[in-house]
């Protein structure tokens, strides 16, 4: 994944572009933002473009031996630590809590060699933030004197929880969330979705392109998508019998409750948002149109605002740790239909 494939962290791509172009690469990068927005695509991206065999436009060509290497993660001297994904610069080392000490220590036993094939040796560490006490004091011995040729690069959300003394001999890169029209464009282009579809991933994808692409590519959270909004739609014809049979239900997959949480959130909110203004250019769930239309004919927008607040007591819940069937209950019969004709009103 060479730059140009990175979406709109142009702040970031900068910074690596002008490292490599001036001559001026760090031996240690920090690299901070939430997840799913291209942290560790950019560091396979710059680790190509210090390796790259014909670079051009300040950025890697992707295709040569040494970045499809480096794509396909074979390249010797391009070293990638995530314990989520199984990745160890020690494989037996089985820890799967945090990066510990063991990783460090053969960090420093490769790094005395210069690199074997490339012209750079990278190391990523994902999730660094989870890097215990001991293995940093030891990482802060290599980054007191780096090596020539190596780059270290730290991915962590906030530098917080790193010592403070190895994040200040890192250069901090940034990232940022990326829009949501921007991830449609990719949705469409890269994936061939349809305009319909996109709008609602984006807007659950909270600005994390990975999380939007986790969901476009699983047939199992499309299903639940639709499952959930189906529900959504029911009960508004349902007795109390049925939404506690519903409760219980769902609640056997507590996992899955931010999710269902957002989407009925995202579902109340394009009722309303199609009472005030009657057009499609703001909904989320678009390819449910007849169903929200139909539905913001039937409903107020008192009793719309309290079905909001519903479902914010329920997500403010769940941050609690509430028992998830008592809060899916509550969710639910508060979801109750209104007590009189209300077709054609609007408040």
């Amino acid at each position: 994944m060479p730059f140009r494939d990175l979406v709109d962290q142009d702040h970031a791509i900068f910074l690596l572009r002008t490292a490599v172009r001036t001559g001026r690469v760090s031996h240690a990068y920090l690299f901070v933002g939430p997840p799913g927005v291209g942290r560790s695509g950019a560091a396979l991206a710059f680790a190509q473009l210090l390796n790259c065999e014909r670079p051009a436009d300040g950025d890697a060509c992707g295709q040569c031996h040494a970045c499809t290497l480096i794509a396909s993660g074979q390249h010797p001297d391009v070293r990638v630590v995530d314990l989520d994904e199984g990745k160890r610069l020690d494989p037996e080392d089985t820890t799967t809590t945090g990066i510990g000490i063991k990783q460090i220590l053969a960090l420093r036993r490769e790094v005395v060699f210069p690199p074997f094939q490339g012209k750079w040796k990278v190391y990523v560490f994902v999730n660094a933030e989870t890097m215990t006490t001991e293995a940093a004091n030891s990482l802060l011995k290599v980054l007191e004197e780096p090596p020539e040729r190596v780059v270290i690069i730290l991915i962590a959300e906030s530098p917080v929880p790193l010592l403070p003394t190895v994040v200040s001999r890192c250069q901090l890169v940034r990232f940022s969330l990326i829009p949501g029209p921007a991830i449609e464009r990719v949705l469409i282009d890269r994936y061939k979705l349809p305009a319909s579809k996109v709008r609602f991933v984006a807007a659950l994808s909270g600005g994390q392109l990975g999380r939007a692409v986790e969901w476009v590519t699983s047939e199992e959270a499309q299903q639940r998508r639709e499952t959930i909004l189906d529900l959504m739609d029911r009960l508004e014809d349902a007795d109390p019998l049925d939404r506690l049979d519903a409760a219980e239900q769902l609640s056997k997959e507590k996992d899955d409750l931010p999710e269902l949480l957002e989407i009925a959130l995202f579902w109340y909110r394009d009722i309303l948002v199609w009472q005030q203004t009657a057009t499609d250019e703001r909904l989320i769930n678009l390819d449910r149109k007849d169903r929200i239309v139909a539905r913001a004919a039937s409903l107020t927008s008192a009793v719309l605002n309290k079905r909001l607040l519903a479902v914010e007591d329920a997500k403010d819940a769940l941050r609690r740790n509430v028992h998830p069937r008592l809060l899916l209950e509550t969710l639910f019969l508060r979801m109750a239909p209104p007590t009189e004709p209300t077709a054609g009103r609007r408040s």
